[in-house]
């Protein structure tokens, strides 16, 4: 038999080839269309959720099996579908010949649809946002598709390695440094250690030397180990000094780094290789080994809000292990720690094994946890989420900081010489403990004049302008402090407020309301964040609970006696807490997207943009309760307020003028403005001259916002500030605002 005719016969006998994946959207827009969960597309193919949500996104599966069973599965589903429903062949990589053309003339030979190259990838695709060809909802990116000489992960045999180490001896971090031509590591508790000299051993050694951290919660996963690269490392590995790719930050695809670690069996996990990335492989029978990689030179410490770029090697590994052991192992900038804290504490999914058929099942959810994304209602969705669509943009709730200021009375301006700024201590992480979190979806409809139920989470359309406050306040109800003039809608929280403290009748018009259970789902998240705080100020000599005097003399000590990595750690709890209630509300980063069209962080389960704004609403009234009663007892009244600043009048340029007089740590002083280290009680901001914040009213210029450093505001240069006058406070010689980080 001729070697054609061979050929032809083996063709033959191997049968049709198993069907591919569809693109990611397909992917989820076959599940939705069918009506299916997450969930039970994780348990009909024995995946986890979270591993479920990222292969439907477009990451591929440890093992070929798998795809073909998870395309067999969509098959049959689009199989049962309408005659009429037509998917993207193109995007599915269907060519219609062998060089994709992006002239419109050429159609897809699956539904008929002018086809064009992907801007982004060179592949062939029917989509055209704003007219121009890219993909849509997928993962593609500048660098494009394999090239010929790139193997496929899922090509290569598992790993052979031994079983996890579980006490982790190694510690949570290495940063790898090059030195006397050879590439090291430092550990934590100040350790070195030989290492391998390639990127490839260098994550399996990671594996085998037992690098990782315990888990936050019983049933979530332990943590993965991260490696860090030096700038002198960077390059001894392959690795580019800098990325080619400044929007993307990606290595390209075709990079000899990347075909190496492929070849090796491993693959970056989502986008690709960039700055911070999560680099996986399988291990044989079928688990998996996941690393988290910072390439310093590429800017994953210098930014994000890291900002360590000028430590050395040393350093920066006994601060990153401290942070790792105190809040959470680094994995990317600080807001995305904020943001996975919160599901380490309280994860979203946990598999178990069925004793009676041997398979996986999903086990009931953690107590308190989000286990799935849900749309918020459209007064609450930012303008380009697909719930916006057709919403009128004025009529959202608006649940922001305070930004108010006024100008000084005349009495004011006899009686003071002075302004002192005083700024609350995390006080949106300390609000976002209690607040209560709706575990379920919205009401799809608003429901009409509801009774309002302080203990229901959702978004009220109400009606406050009756209710009567003082002037010389800010509006507890706006963020600019003025009063409302109408029907507006509003948090929880806020509401809660003027009914509890303010004693108003609150009739809502309507509301969308999260009716099922809820809880403090922040409540683990706020108290680990605390008890980082507390552990890094006992390690300054600063007792937590000290309060007044005792705080300042302390606080002193600390400048001159503590260790500048606690006060690193400090900043960085303090940008993790901030920017994990920023990560709630996460917008759109791809400028090349269509209006209202989704975007990757709406898949989480903490996109909550509801969150968000009730933690806003709690620390904006709880900041006008404080102020209310500081007028109540001392006389004064705020001139400026921002976000968690407020400045007051005072005699003196100290912190303690404008304070209650009596005991600091009496209760009516503790329910007001305390001056301390906890969460909730305030330091000073800056202090300022009288004639200096009556200029900037004048100028429109918010005081709160420059008090920090008044000479800024005016571009020429002002008077020289005046320092704390208190015979107990100890001036530094030279300006040091470590102070300002609690």
């Amino acid at each position: 038999m001729s070697d054609a005719l061979q050929a032809a016969e083996a063709l033959i006998n191997r049968g049709p080839r198993p069907p591919g994946l569809p693109t990611p959207d397909e992917r989820r827009r076959l599940r939705e269309v069918w009506g299916a969960t997450l969930e039970e597309f994780a348990s009909a193919l024995d995946r986890d959720v979270p591993d479920m949500e990222a292969w439907e996104a477009g990451q591929a599966a440890t093992d070929p099996a798998d795809d073909i069973a998870y395309a067999r599965l969509l098959q049959r589903i689009r199989e049962h579908l309408p005659a009429t429903y037509e998917p993207d062949w193109a995007a599915l990589r269907r060519t219609v010949h062998d060089t994709p053309s992006a002239k419109p003339d050429v159609l897809c030979d699956g539904c008929g649809q002018e086809i064009g190259a992907c801007e982004r990838c060179g592949l062939p695709t029917t989509s055209r946002p704003g007219g121009r060809w890219l993909h849509r909802g997928t993962t593609c990116t500048p660098s494009g598709p394999l090239t010929p000489g790139q193997s496929d992960p899922l090509m290569c045999p598992p790993l052979q390695l031994p079983p996890r180490r579980l006490d982790f001896p190694a510690g949570p971090v290495a940063v790898i440094d090059y030195r006397d031509g050879a590439l090291f590591a430092h550990l934590s508790k100040d350790r070195t250690s030989d290492c391998p000299q390639t990127l490839a051993e260098l994550l399996v050694w990671t594996h085998t030397e037992g690098l990782g951290a315990v888990r936050l919660h019983n049933r979530g996963h332990h943590q993965y180990p991260l490696l860090v690269l030096t700038g002198a490392a960077t390059p001894v590995v392959g690795l580019p000094l800098t990325l080619n790719d400044p929007i993307g930050r990606l290595l390209p695809a075709s990079h000899p780094a990347l075909h190496a670690l492929n070849t090796a069996g491993w693959h970056p996990v989502g986008r690709g290789m960039g700055p911070w990335s999560r680099l996986q492989a399988r291990t044989a029978p079928r688990g998996r080994v996941t690393v988290h990689l910072a390439v310093q030179p590429w800017g994953a410490l210098a930014d994000a809000g890291w900002e360590l770029d000028a430590l050395t090697p040393e350093h920066l590994t006994r601060l990153l292990a401290r942070y790792a052991d105190t809040v959470i192992v680094p994995q990317g900038s600080t807001a995305t720690c904020g943001s996975r804290l919160m599901t380490a504490l309280r994860p979203p999914k946990q598999w178990t094994g069925d004793v009676a058929t041997s398979k996986r099942i999903l086990a009931p959810p953690v107590r308190g946890a989000l286990t799935e994304a849900h749309a918020p209602a459209p007064p609450e969705a930012p303008p380009a989420h697909p719930v916006a669509r057709g919403w009128d943009p004025v009529d959202v709730q608006c649940e922001e900081p305070f930004d108010w200021f006024r100008d000084p009375t005349a009495q004011e301006l006899d009686d003071f010489d002075y302004v002192v700024g005083l700024d609350t201590n995390f006080a949106f992480t300390n609000a976002a403990g209690r607040v209560r979190v709706g575990y379920g979806p919205v009401s799809p409809t608003p429901e009409n004049l509801p009774d309002f139920d302080a203990s229901i989470p959702g978004c009220w359309y109400a009606d406050l302008s009756h209710i009567a406050t003082d002037p010389r306040l800010p509006s507890p109800f706006t963020p600019t402090g003025a009063p409302p003039t109408g029907p507006a809608w509003y948090a929880t929280p806020t509401l809660a407020y003027a009914q509890r403290q303010l004693r108003a009748t609150i009739k809502p018009i309507k509301a969308y309301l999260r009716r099922g259970s809820s809880g403090p789902y922040l409540e683990d998240w706020n108290a680990r964040l605390r008890q980082a705080y507390s552990t890094v100020l006992h390690r300054l000599g600063i007792d937590p609970a000290a309060t007044g005097q005792a705080f300042f003399h302390a606080r002193d000590q600390a400048l001159v006696l503590g260790n500048p990595l606690d006060w690193d750690l400090l900043r960085l709890i303090k940008a993790t807490a901030n920017g994990g209630i920023g990560k709630l509300a996460e917008g759109p980063t791809d400028l090349e997207r269509d209006p209202y069209e989704p975007w990757p962080a709406l898949r989480r389960v903490t996109w909550r943009p509801d969150i968000r704004a009730a933690i806003i609403a709690a620390a904006r009234t709880e900041l006008h309760r404080k102020m209310q009663l500081m007028a109540a007892t001392t006389g004064r009244y705020p001139l400026a307020v921002l976000t968690d600043c407020v400045v007051y009048p005072a005699a003196r340029p100290t912190p303690f003028d404008p304070l209650p007089p009596g005991d600091p740590a009496s209760e009516s002083t503790l329910r007001s403005f305390t001056f301390g280290a906890r969460f909730g009680h305030v330091k000073l901001e800056g202090t300022a001259s009288m004639a200096w914040a009556a200029r900037a009213t004048q100028a429109g210029l918010n005081p709160a916002s420059w008090i920090k450093d008044p000479a800024a505001a005016f571009e020429e240069p002002t008077e020289e500030d005046p320092q704390p006058c208190d015979a107990n406070l100890t001036t530094q010689p030279d300006p040091d605002t470590s102070w300002r980080l609690f």
